[in-house]
């Protein structure tokens, strides 16, 4: 019985890494390809990195919903996928174990 459940806690804790990895690689996709596709200067894309800013300044950023400053892509993009992208930026920000420079690009 301890076995089984043992077993069960594993599948559980795999499934929830599985989903958390695929959760970052798609909000990578997301951002470089979505965001990347109006994030253009002279027609190519900018350079733009999650580790342009800190982690609480992404969080600070999607929070207060800023791009509809310049921009409203609420049309755009459902929420999981702006869900996945902020957590791709802010997971590899500057401040993050993991800051990425590979961006928009």
């Amino acid at each position: 019985m301890k076995r089984m459940f043992r077993i069960l806690v594993d599948m559980i804790l795999l499934v929830f890494i599985w989903v958390s990895i695929s959760m970052a690689s798609n909000g990578r996709d997301i951002f470089i390809n979505k965001c990347g596709s109006c994030h253009q200067e002279n027609g190519d894309v900018k350079a733009f990195a999650p580790s342009k800013y800190a982690s609480t300044q992404w969080r600070r950023f999607f929070h207060r919903d800023k791009h509809k400053r310049k921009k409203d892509i609420s049309d755009l993009f459902t929420e999981t996928e702006i869900k996945n992208v902020s957590e791709y930026l802010i997971r590899h920000a500057a401040d993050s174990d993991q800051p990425e420079a590979v961006g928009l690009k």
